[in-house]
């Protein structure tokens, strides 16, 4: 049968049945393509691990697994922290509970491109070690070391941690691992809540439009296509480049006495009254703190670097004429509340260490990197957790009446 013989209303169907085919053909080949590029090339979940917070702008989204189908390297459990089993709302009878706050160095990750993808398992992290350390060091105590830190977070973000959820699960004690993400600003013109970098959602819900209305779109699609996930991400990381472009908490290095200065003009109102804030709300509820400052590896004593350390070891003036200045400022206020500062920069450099690699990156910790760490924390957290004689008087029943 010729084609002038089929009737013209055959035909068209037919023309829209195969364009359907080429459609559904071409969706179905770029959601393989991107569901494999994300597992086999950038080693992502192809779905979403972040979510909008209303009140820490992001958080984890209860159960997200990463890994390769074999071995999750990322588990993040039913209340949005990662560790593997769920943590009860109320605090099991004789436990000591211990919060571990911070960024991604403290969550566990690496960085990406142009460092090498390492991935960081459950059991690596620096709370994984510090939990199995302080069970063999105190037997027959139960310790729970739960890892609530958030890629990409700043002090502040733990204020609103704290008060929304964290402080409900009566935890004993909460460590702070921070420094790379916000303790070394010097850019004067920085805010520090509304510079935030990650903040890409803002102008979607405060200016609607047609970008709003397609990214909420995408973000719905994103928990089930890969092709969007892999949007989404990338849409958001462009976003929160262009806002760091526009102004970063670290400004361009002049000297030593410039970058200083401009510190110590933002640091008090910014990152530290933060800490201020975060250790007087632990303070009236009489949980205890300890505040960490993380290592960076262009702190660590590069006659101990290893190979793969030294390959990508950057010079950061910056941050090199600031540590000192960080760490006075820590130690002030960490003092004012009677609370364990924790330089972890030492730690990096001790001699036994050398030649192993403790980074992966500028910042990230290798899984013996995190080991060092809970190492150095240990003594620290042993003392803190040890009932003292104002523990005593609070928990000690009235004397009875004469």
């Amino acid at each position: 049968m010729s084609e002038t013989s089929v009737p013209p209303k055959r035909r068209r169907w037919g023309r829209i049945a195969y364009y359907l085919f080429l459609l559904v053909f071409t969706v179905a080949l770029v959601e393989v393509g991107a569901r494999y590029y994300l597992s086999n090339v950038l080693h992502k979940s192809s779905t979403n691990k972040f979510r909008f917070n209303s009140y820490r702008v992001y958080e984890h989204v209860p159960g997200f697994r990463e890994g390769d189908g074999e071995r999750d390297w990322i588990i993040i459990n039913g209340n949005g922290f990662r560790r593997d089993a769920d943590v009860s709302l109320k605090k099991p009878a004789g436990t000591k509970r211990v919060f571990f706050l911070g960024g991604s160095a403290a969550h566990g990750i690496s960085s990406a491109a142009p460092y090498p993808v390492v991935h960081i398992y459950q059991d690596e992290t620096v709370d994984a070690h510090l939990e199995r350390m302080l069970k063999e060091a105190m037997p027959g105590q139960r310790v729970e070391v739960i890892n609530a830190a958030v890629t990409g977070y700043q002090v502040f973000q733990h204020t609103q941690y704290l008060l929304t959820e964290l402080l409900a699960y009566d935890p004993d004690l909460v460590i702070f691992f921070d420094g790379n993400n916000d303790h070394f600003v010097n850019d004067t013109n920085y805010r520090y809540m509304t510079d935030f970098r990650y903040q890409f959602w803002k102008p979607y819900l405060q200016e609607p439009g047609f970008g709003g209305v397609w990214m909420s779109f995408a973000s719905w699609m994103s928990r089930h296509s890969g092709a969007f996930r892999g949007y989404v991400s990338w849409k958001m990381t462009r976003d929160a480049i262009e806002e760091g472009m526009r102004v970063d908490w670290q400004g361009a290095y002049v000297d030593d006495s410039t970058t200083i200065s401009n510190h110590r003009r933002v640091a008090r109102d910014q990152f530290l009254r933060a800490i201020d804030n975060n250790l007087f709300l632990l303070a009236r509820d009489s949980v205890k703190a300890i505040v960490c400052l993380q290592p960076l590896l262009v702190m660590r004593d590069p006659a101990l670097l290893s190979d793969a350390e030294r390959g990508f070891l950057h010079e950061d003036p910056n941050v090199s004429a600031l540590y000192p200045v960080v760490v006075e400022e820590l130690r002030e206020v960490t003092g004012k509340w009677q609370v364990p500062f924790v330089d972890l920069v030492p730690s990096m450099s001790d001699p036994g260490n050398k030649g192993e690699q403790l980074l992966l990156d500028y910042c990230h910790l290798s899984g013996r990197g995190g080991e060092v760490c809970a190492r150095a924390l240990l003594p620290v957290v042993m003392s803190a957790l040890r009932p003292t004689a104002a523990d005593s008087a609070i928990t000690a029943p009235p004397a009875p009446g004469i």
